[in-house]
């Protein structure tokens, strides 16, 4: 429907929006009002806006670009026919130096607007470009979990290595100022085309192939995403859709509306796991009356001296036969590597006497070519992603129902409930030259590998356990949050600097629609500072999963520092996992919620107080729900620490008689053994009683 009369409010907006960078020249300009938000687009030059009544403004300056193969490019330049309907609108537009193309602008709920945006009669399309403007103190959300783009690379002792490894102290919430590649890397593998402005939109890009975002950088007015098109008539049209908030909160629930609600993993999830990088062949201990793997025993008899309660136990890889090294080992047979996990059926009895939920690392492998082998099945029967010779086809139905039934029927014998599921960004074939079973090549397919496979492993799981499992993977992608929570991949703990990473990650996670977040505690890589392990544990407790493992040792009583009985170290460990399940009724009441809140259940300030200015981007302190407040000491050494309270009244976790009243910053001390934590008055957490 189209008007000409204006709310107020409406109008107000529309004076706002010419400050931005849309010409207001044209006095006739093209309008599709829903009553909440008004689209206007420009004639000539052709550029368009959504306001809100509520003074939310998205614009798209001049001009749409298109590459050809070829490197030439082809721009927008003025509307040449247009069509009106009820909530949607199809304009045609010029380009130079020839052709046209079409946008199709769709308002799909009052305040959710579809853009498609193709260009006509073209064969050798590369890829299209569009984006919107950025305004003055504008901050921008999302989009990864990691610090900085992909392939930055840093000097090392052994050459030049991607940044994960050796973090930098650059980076927090807001991405302005970044380019960003839109193509998942190892190891730090969650993407997501889908961003957020601080002035109260959000914008989902509904594309897998490569892209681009340039955020303010090459233009700081401008934040300009470019995605690649591909063999298929839908890749070859750029799909998005103008999020209107204004909470981030809302946001995040259009995002979940158009790719689904957030998996609600089962309770048990929020006690904390453990697991080791990779258990040792040949050395093997007692545990109740027979041989187990050696670190196996040692984790539950260490857990029982120490009064440490147990949670999930996670048998981390290769626990599978065959396939080699252990970087690639397993998934030739699915049967137990014994020389690893000696006596699986009473090492597995064991456990669960002990309560201990059980989960497995997995990946997307079919490993081998000897006969009997799965990987020797799977190119026989033609499974194999492009002929690859590991990676499964997840595009073809007949390999995904036999992946589907041989990894239930192995998860369902041995009682499994849970994967951690790794790799997905690595060895994935995804060149043009390779085709997939569905017809689409391997650029098309890299990023929304993620998805598929986590959607394969999900459904594996509940046909063995109908229904009470874990699937947690390491890469993900839009629409993935609707089957797996996540790990924030490896993330070093050879220095402080990786901690710093890993409170970042927790919040983009956040941003990014992934509500249920963990982190290796003490990173994968094996620390050489007892303080970052502490703090970690610290941290850890108040995040949804809270795991500890990696390589090396992660253990207080046989750490890597000195000493390797740490006393010290040992009590932190026992009180932290202890308060960790003290708050696991929470993290579950947090998770009910969460998709119907669009609030992550830990997650950065700015969810809960967008219009405080000191919180826009304080990254080095989140939300744990609505009622705990938590600053992490990430900086080794550091025994204190600055700390922002929102308005209202706050209570010091330890000691709930000292109070504050924010809107307000205290200083407050952190001795090794304590994490700076306030909740909200009346807030009813039980501490067990530790002492």
């Amino acid at each position: 429907m189209q008007t000409s009369t204006l709310p107020l409010a409406l109008a107000l907006t529309l004076v706002f929006a010419t400050q931005l960078g849309c010409p207001t020249e044209d006095d006739s300009p093209i309008e599709l009002d829903n009553g909440q938000a008004l689209l206007t687009v420009t004639r000539s030059p052709f550029c368009w806006r959504v306001a809100s009544v509520d003074g939310i403004v998205h614009e798209q300056p001049p001009a749409l670009t298109f590459t050809l193969d070829d490197g030439s490019t082809l721009q927008t330049t003025e509307v040449v026919l247009y069509d009106v309907g009820d909530d949607q609108l199809s304009v045609r537009v010029a380009t130079e130096p020839e052709g046209e193309a079409e946008l199709v602008f769709s308002w799909t709920e009052p305040r959710r607007l579809q853009v498609e945006i193709s260009l006509l009669d073209v064969a050798d399309l590369a890829t299209i470009r569009a984006g919107h403007s950025l305004v003055a103190g504008e901050r921008i959300y999302g989009l990864t979990e990691r610090l900085r783009d992909s392939e930055v690379m840093v000097e090392a002792t052994n050459g030049p290595m991607v940044e994960d490894m050796f973090p930098v102290e650059e980076g927090s919430l807001d991405r302005r100022g970044e380019v960003v590649e839109m193509f998942v890397h190892p190891t730090l593998s969650l993407y997501n085309p889908f961003h957020h402005s601080s002035t109260g939109f959000g914008v989902w890009v509904e594309d897998t192939t490569p892209g681009v975002y340039d955020v303010g950088v090459t233009d700081l007015q401008r934040l300009d995403f470019t995605f690649e098109t591909g063999s298929t008539e839908a890749s070859r049209t750029l799909t998005y859709h103008v999020l209107l908030g204004p909470g981030h909160d809302t946001i995040v629930r259009h995002y979940y509306a158009l790719t689904g609600d957030p998996v609600r993993p089962p309770d048990w999830a929020f006690l904390h796991w453990r697991w080791r990088g990779e258990l040792p062949t040949g050395e093997f201990a007692e545990l109740d009356g027979e041989l187990v793997n050696a670190d196996i025993a040692e984790d539950i008899l260490a857990y029982e001296q120490h009064g440490i309660p147990f949670g999930v136990y996670l048998f981390d890889r290769p626990v599978l036969g065959g396939g080699g090294d252990p970087y690639n080992g397993g998934f030739a047979i699915w049967e137990w590597d014994e020389e690893r996990i000696v006596n699986p059926q009473h090492t597995l009895d064991a456990l669960r006497d002990r309560g201990m939920p059980l989960a497995i690392w997995w990946a997307s492998w079919a490993q081998g070519d000897e006969p009997g082998t799965v990987g020797a099945e799977a190119a026989a029967l033609g499974y194999h992603a492009a002929d690859n010779g590991l990676v499964m086809d997840w595009t073809n139905p007949d390999a995904v129902a036999w992946w589907i039934d041989r990894t239930a029927g192995f998860l369902s014998e041995w009682g499994l409930q849970g994967l951690k599921l790794d790799r997905g960004a690595e060895q994935i074939p995804d060149e043009v030259d390779d085709l997939w079973h569905d017809g689409r090549h391997g650029r098309e397919l890299h990023n929304e590998f993620q998805t598929l496979q986590a959607r394969v492993h999900h459904d594996a799981l509940d046909q063995a356990t109908g229904g009470d499992f874990v699937l947690m993977p390491r890469a993900g992608y839009s629409g993935a949050q609707q089957y797996a929570v996540y790990w924030g991949g490896d993330t070093p703990g050879t220095s402080d600097l990786g901690l710093r990473m890993a409170i970042i990650e927790l919040q983009r996670a956040g941003f990014m629609g992934f509500p249920t977040w963990g982190s290796d505690t003490g990173g994968y890589y094996e620390f050489d500072d007892r303080e970052v392990f502490a703090r970690w544990l610290q941290f850890s407790a108040f995040t949804p999963i809270m795991e500890i493992g990696g390589e090396g040792t992660h253990a207080p009583w046989d750490m890597p520092t000195d000493p390797a009985y740490d006393e010290e170290l040992i009590e932190i460990y026992r009180r932290y996992v202890q308060l960790h399940h003290d708050l696991q009724p929470y993290f579950a009441a947090q998770a009910n919620a969460a998709a119907s809140s669009g609030m992550p259940i830990s997650r950065a300030m700015v969810f809960d107080y967008p219009d405080d200015p000191a919180l826009v981007d304080r990254w080095d302190q989140f939300l744990c729900g609505p009622h705990i407040l938590v600053a992490p000491v990430w900086r080794s050494g550091e025994r204190s620490r600055e700390v922002v309270l929102p308005e209202g009244a706050w209570e010091w976790l330890w000691d709930r008689s000292v109070t504050y009243t924010g809107p307000t910053t205290v200083t407050v001390d952190a001795p090794l053994d304590t994490i700076p934590v306030f909740v909200r008055p009346g807030f009813d957490v039980a501490l067990t009683d530790q002492d």
